[in-house]
């Protein structure tokens, strides 16, 4: 986009340079995000973006205070702008009405959304995220058997990917033998954020999304008729006695959401962990030399190098954020990654310093009404594949001459491919 455009001269960053070269789409982006939120932070932290159409909040501050205030900055319609979901996908869909879109934790607003949660969170007890922590460890270790055998292995796919795939199944009630098939879907549903593919490819797209939700509702009626121990059981169980409970249609939904939100997100910060440790040897020879301190790191881990960039509120009145007035009916995209790297916050944030003393404030997991459900889990994963990789994997590290590309995406931060090594 050229700086004569008349429409980026109209939008408050025009004393900034550059302001039309912000663009998440572009192939680059992702190599460095927070890059592109640098001079946003400093100069204009709130600004409007001609290529996305839509405002972007980069502070920490502002990113709280928009987190905090669902009645103005609301969740319900944000995904609505044209330059956020692949058109061609939501014809195949029957529009942003599709069910994964209606029945999501971070697409609605109360009292729909408390409705949803309160459900959920009934079921989702601490105990049965405990009792999932053996057969964590038993995972790690299965999973890696490439690497033990051959001394080297691709991981992103092997391993990242799949640990937090097959637990989040196994806690919903999905088969292992049907794994492959929900990440392939999954895949699919996190790339909707993208009008840059081909109408073909966004067919494709919106097909493996209607069909991901079809063999959810079959997999609730299922356990509606034949109940055992997993979380679409319980969450039917846990509501028989209300007044409203939620319908299988619902539910079907919603556990879409939870199965993305709950392997996509944490895949990709395991491969950022390992990263981020790898390439700084010395903190991966002290998690070596002390295992059992792994647990304390995690939150600075997750601050670093987070998987979430940021998701999407539409304003729902005329509003004031900061010293900038954003109009009623504007999206807004909150970038959880800038604000976990906003200095004014987290000093020298560009460091990884797991002695960090407010660590814990990150917005890796959002933050107010919508911080995610399954941010224990999440947490424990990480902890133990920290452990367990330190304890028996301790001379692991990044094979040489390799170049790292990240997914597409400007909702998750992915590596797509990652070779580790073993003496």
């Amino acid at each position: 986009m050229s700086t004569e455009n008349t429409e980026a001269l109209k939008c408050p960053f025009e004393h900034i340079r550059s302001p039309e070269k912000f663009n998440p789409f572009a192939p680059d982006f992702n190599l460095d995000p927070d890059k592109a939120f640098r001079l946003a932070r400093e100069e204009q932290p709130v600004f409007f973006s001609p290529v996305m159409n839509m405002w972007v909040v980069t502070r920490y501050d502002d990113l709280k205070t928009v987190m905090q205030d669902a009645d103005t900055f609301t969740s319900g319609g944000a995904f609505s702008a044209p330059a956020v979901v692949a058109p061609e996908a939501l014809k195949v869909m029957g529009g942003l009405d599709h069910p994964v879109y209606r029945y999501s934790f971070i697409n609605v607003d109360p009292p729909a959304h408390t409705r949803f949660r309160n459900n959920f969170q009934r079921a989702f007890t601490p105990r049965q995220v405990d009792i999932l922590e053996p057969q964590i460890r038993e995972l790690i270790h299965r999973l890696l058997a490439d690497l033990r055998a051959n001394k080297r292995a691709e991981v992103i796919k092997t391993f990242c990917n799949q640990l937090p795939l097959l637990t989040i199944c196994r806690l919903i009630g999905i088969p292992d033998v049907d794994a492959a098939e929900i990440k392939r879907w999954s895949t699919d549903y996190i790339r909707l954020p993208n009008p840059g593919w081909s109408e073909e490819e966004q067919r494709l797209i919106g097909q493996s999304v209607v069909d991901y939700y079809a063999y959810m509702l079959d997999l609730v009626k299922h356990y509606a008729s034949q109940p055992t121990e997993n979380l679409i059981s319980a969450v039917i169980e846990g509501q028989k006695s209300d007044a409203e409970p939620l319908s299988y249609e619902e539910i079907a939904g919603l556990m879409v959401n939870l199965v993305l939100a709950g392997h996509e997100t944490t895949a990709a910060l395991i491969g950022n962990t390992l990263y981020s440790l790898l390439n700084q040897r010395e903190l991966w020879d002290y998690f070596c030399q002390h295992p059992e301190r792994s647990a304390g790191a995690v939150d600075e881990l997750i601050r670093h190098g987070g998987s979430a960039i940021g998701l999407f509120r539409r304003t729902s009145r005329d509003t004031m954020l900061g010293e900038v007035s954003i109009p009623k009916d504007s999206v807004v995209w909150i970038s959880y990654l800038a604000g976990n790297h906003d200095p004014a916050k987290f000093d020298l944030p560009d460091r990884l310093d797991v002695s960090r003393k407010n660590a814990s404030s990150h917005l890796g997991f959002g933050h107010g009404i919508h911080y995610c459900i399954g941010a224990s889990l999440s947490k424990l994963e990480v902890r133990l594949v920290l452990e367990e990789l330190t304890r028996h994997y301790p001379s692991l590290h990044l094979e040489p001459e390799q170049t790292l590309v990240r997914v597409p995406n400007f909702v998750l931060l992915a590596y797509q491919e990652m070779v580790l090594a073993i003496d």
